[in-house]
Parts: C-alpha cells; structure tokens; sequence
C-alpha cells in the first residue's frame, strides 16, 4: 500500500488559500513554499510549472465538487432524482469560499484557457451519459438553471434578492421530481 500524497495535498491547500485571499496570480513558488512549507523542490517534484499546478488545482477543486454533490444527495430518492438534486442543491446554495475561489481562478484561466481543460473534459463526461430523450434533456435544463444562478450569484448580475432565490431553488427542486418521473409515467 503506497502513501497518501502529504506534500502533494499541502501543496495544493496552500495554493488553495493563496488564490482564495489573493488570486491565482500571487501563487508563486516562494509563496507556496512559505505557505505550505513544503521546499521549492518539492513542489516542483509535484508540480513542475505554475500552469500544471493550476490544472490540478481545478481537479481537486472538482472533486471537492463531487463530494459536495455527493452530501447533498438525498438517500430516500430513486438514483438519477437523488443526483439531480445534489447537483442543483450544491450549484445554487450560497458558498463564499467557492465563489472566493472561483474569482481567484478566473484571471487564470482568462489568461491561459488551457487552464481550464480538467473541467472541460469532467463536463465532457458528465455530458457523454445523457441521452437524447425528453426526461434527460428536461434534467440538463435543469443543470444549466443552477449553473447559471451559480454564476449569477458570482457577478452579481443579476443580483437576486435571497426570498427570489429562494423561491427559484425550489422551483428546480420541484421540477427535478416531476421531470424525474419514470419515463412510463411522464408518457416519454
């Protein structure tokens, strides 16, 4: 059994926070290794240029992502109803330390688009397993709602009142059960 990868993940929480507080920018070498304590050699046996530190940066950013989508699935739906939810539950509730990190991330990728392909290629994936039927459509609707409140939220534009939001939350959940039904049910 090989070890968990310490220096790798404080590596990664470090440039975490830096991009958090002040951007990706600030993420230096000379500021992750006072941040993590890790060496510069170290961090450079895991990451060899700031561009790949990003990339993984992202992926880590996803899986916290996933897990995230993975607590706010109820346990008492059917799978695909459970997954719709815990996915427009985690997209549309408030998170200032995503948005903190998202706005840290962005000059990044404007900067370099490449940054960007671990979430391009998770996105890829998440779309290849939907189907062209009425019900799997309606449930991608569904998805980009909640993508776009979450953007919403992070410009500020448009800036909903919370009650609105709120209201909006519920109305995807209740339109994730009624689009969810078994296709013998909604006649798909």
């Amino acid at each position: 059994m090989s070890r968990p990868p310490i220096a790798r993940n404080r590596v990664l929480d470090a440039a975490r926070q830096i991009v958090m507080e002040r951007g990706a920018g600030a993420l230096t070498y000379e500021e992750l290794v006072e941040v993590s304590g890790i060496t510069r050699g170290g961090i450079t046996y895991h990451f060899a240029t700031k561009q790949a530190l990003l990339r993984a940066l992202i992926e880590h950013d996803l899986q916290h992502w996933d897990a995230a989508e993975a607590e706010h699935r109820p346990q008492d739906e059917p799978e695909a109803l459970a997954d719709l939810l815990g996915f427009l539950r985690v997209h549309t509730a408030p998170d200032t330390d995503r948005r903190r990190f998202v706005s840290g991330m962005v000059g990044a990728a404007m900067h370099d688009p490449s940054v960007l392909e671990p979430a391009r290629a998770y996105e890829a994936e998440r779309l290849a397993k939907i189907d062209d039927s009425d019900a799997a459509l309606r449930q991608q609707l569904l998805r980009l709602a909640a993508m776009g409140m979450f953007w919403a939220d992070f410009f500020g534009c448009p800036e909903l009142p919370e009650p609105l939001k709120e209201r909006l939350r519920d109305l995807l959940e209740e339109l994730a059960r009624e689009w969810t039904e078994p296709a013998s049910s909604t006649g798909d």
